[in-house]
């Protein structure tokens, strides 16, 4: 059938097509919707199709159960104990790493307590691996040594008694002074981070042998901790050159410059009448009667 617009205007049936065919299929999914709705509304009122739903569901889940039972039963225990070995894991990594915050704790606070050179070494030897605690302890110890020669004396723990060295105590403080040098120094791995202990080794070594006189050694020394301080601690490097270049002043004889002599006390008058106004002798019977002074009259009104 042909619009009425087409025949009176002119116009063919056939430019109206293509709009028809998309009217008629849009009609048909409409149609097929109700259909669909319809079948629902039918189904939910059915109470055998509704039954028959339930009965479907309940099969499933009860396969879904029967497989998680027999997944448990299977492949179950493998996986407990893949993850009970993770949890164990992860507590043994906790626990160790408190246990390595504890350890390094206590030899700080050992480092920091402790002021002998035996106990230093003991705490040297004892934390041995605990970040750098072996070798400070150990330079600290040999200092202590080091000040020790140079005062020429010892000190009490509390910095009370002075005890003087003798050559047995001298020579014992040098050798032990110069083996906790050469522990650190031997210590050396080469980084940036062993610089500064190696240079302070060193440079010990180097004191020690100008106490015994060796100052061919102390010069050796001091080259060697110039060498492992370039690059690092240049300082520290010009430094030792330094020390290395002036050694040979050490050689001769060194002159110390004479005390003044002690001030002349004034002393006091004996005759308490020399004495200045206001001033009086402390004994008054061990000094000698004064002259007799003239009696002093009062003048007439």
């Amino acid at each position: 059938m042909r619009s009425p617009l087409a025949m009176g205007g002119g116009i063919r049936y056939d430019a109206w097509s293509p709009l028809t065919e998309r009217f008629r299929a849009l009609l048909t999914h409409l149609r097929m919707l109700e259909a669909m709705a319809k079948k629902n509304d039918a189904k939910i009122n059915d109470p055998r199709e509704r039954l028959a739903e339930v009965r479907q569901q309940d099969i499933n889940e009860s396969n879904l159960n029967e497989d998680f039972v027999t997944w448990l039963k299977t492949k179950g225990p493998t996986w407990l104990l893949i993850i009970l070995a993770f949890i164990v894991a992860y507590l043994v990594m906790v626990r160790w790493q408190q246990q390595e915050a504890r350890l390094r704790d206590e030899a700080w606070i050992d480092l920091m307590s402790t002021t002998e050179p035996a106990s230093l070494e003991d705490v040297a030897n004892r934390h041995e691996g605990v970040d750098a605690i072996s070798d400070l302890a150990r330079l600290m110890a040999a200092d202590s040594l080091l000040q020790d020669l140079q005062r020429g004396r010892t000190l009490s723990e509390d910095g009370q008694v002075q005890t003087e060295l003798d050559e047995e105590t001298t020579a014992s403080h040098q050798e032990y002074a110069s083996r906790l040098y050469q522990a650190v120094a031997s210590n050396d791995d080469g980084t940036t981070a062993k610089a500064l202990m190696t240079v302070c080794a060193l440079n010990g070594l180097a004191a020690i042998a100008e106490c015994r006189g060796d100052l061919d050694a102390a010069a050796d020394f001091y080259r060697q901790a110039a060498d492992r301080a370039t690059g690092h601690l240049e300082p520290l490097a010009a430094q030792a050159n330094g020390r290395a270049a002036s050694i040979d002043q050490l050689a001769g004889d060194i002159s110390f410059a004479t005390p003044p002599p002690p001030p002349v006390v004034p002393t006091l008058p004996i005759n308490p009448q020399e004495l200045p106004p206001g001033l009086t002798p402390l004994n008054p019977d061990t000094l000698p009667p004064a002259p007799p002074q003239d009696p002093v009259t009062p003048a007439d009104p």
